[in-house]
């Protein structure tokens, strides 16, 4: 960045603080990771600061559903042009793919265009190349891809192969150089012999306008191999019902991707330094168990 002032805030992520930090430093980009995005749309909806200088919003650390892009839109108008996302990660370095603008606007769900300093194939559970548009898990080679884990070589072998393709541990698929994620493949739930990718799921229970912020997983289940389960989180003072969420999401999705474990809550999503989901802290919490729809 040339000529630009880079500002940092120490301490945990407080919303109310950051957008104190915006009016009072006139901060004009801002990347909102994680779960800051529904937070810092919460708080600004009090009209207590003016964040009228920011002219570019991002999102990173984990996909932004149409809904919170939206929302992103409307709050933060002077920033409405240059809305974007990127994908990439630690083992990376450096961003693989990014859109904003209008082409954000034309493909909501993907992760943009490959840069060009990268490249990107999708490969199959045997690592054979799959056709453009089919999902498989996503490999990096570049030249800023890291080297190896620290004095682990076994993780490294796993992750890095000889022609230095990285294993980003994604799942997605590639469209006319555009990378659209759908799942990290651990958190592919498998049910009753199919795959239920939880972006799509996320997504859908997201558009629901009295839920801030959703996580969808796998509970292992003796019978259908795993289960659906969702842990969402109500906008501030709104009273969740897991059978209006089940049918909400019932609309738009096969029967099969609707959970049927539902985990409501007002607190937001536990989360990484990376501001990504800990499934793991979320399963086998607090849930209402709700019969499947049938197909």
């Amino acid at each position: 960045m040339a000529g630009g002032t880079l500002v940092f805030r120490t301490g945990r992520f407080d919303a109310a603080r950051c957008l104190e930090l915006v009016e009072r430093e006139r901060i004009t980009a801002w990347t909102l990771i994680g779960s800051m995005g529904p937070r810092v749309l919460d708080e600004a909806a009090k009209g207590r600061t003016d964040t009228s200088s920011l002219v570019n919003v991002g999102f990173g650390g984990a996909p932004a559903s149409p809904d919170i892009q939206q929302r992103v839109r409307e709050t933060f108008p002077s920033a409405r042009p240059n809305v974007a996302i990127g994908y990439g990660s630690s083992e990376t370095v450096a961003v693989v793919a990014s859109h904003g603008g209008e082409d954000y606007r034309a493909r909501p769900e993907a992760t943009g265009f490959v840069l060009p300093t990268m490249e990107v194939r999708i490969r199959d559970e045997e690592g054979v190349e799959v056709a453009d548009g089919t999902n498989g898990r996503i490999t990096v080679r570049s030249a800023y891809t890291m080297l190896g884990y620290w004095n682990d070589d076994d993780a490294t072998a796993a992750a890095i192969d000889d022609d230095f393709w990285l294993d980003t541990g994604d799942v997605g698929r590639l469209e006319d150089g555009v990378l659209t994620i759908d799942s990290r493949a651990r958190d592919m739930i498998l049910h009753n012999g199919e795959n239920v990718y939880p972006i799509e799921v996320e997504y859908r229970i997201e558009d629901h306008p009295d839920v801030a912020e959703a996580a969808v997983y796998g509970i292992d289940d003796e019978f259908a191999g795993q289960v659906v389960a969702a842990s969402v989180v109500a906008v501030p003072g709104a009273v969740l019902d897991p059978e209006v969420l089940r049918e909400w999401t019932a609309v738009s999705l096969a029967s099969y991707k609707v959970p049927t474990l539902w985990d409501l809550r007002t607190e937001t999503l536990p989360r990484n330094p990376a501001g990504k989901v800990i499934k793991d802290a979320l399963r086998g919490e607090r849930v209402h168990d709700i019969d499947p729809l049938s197909d």
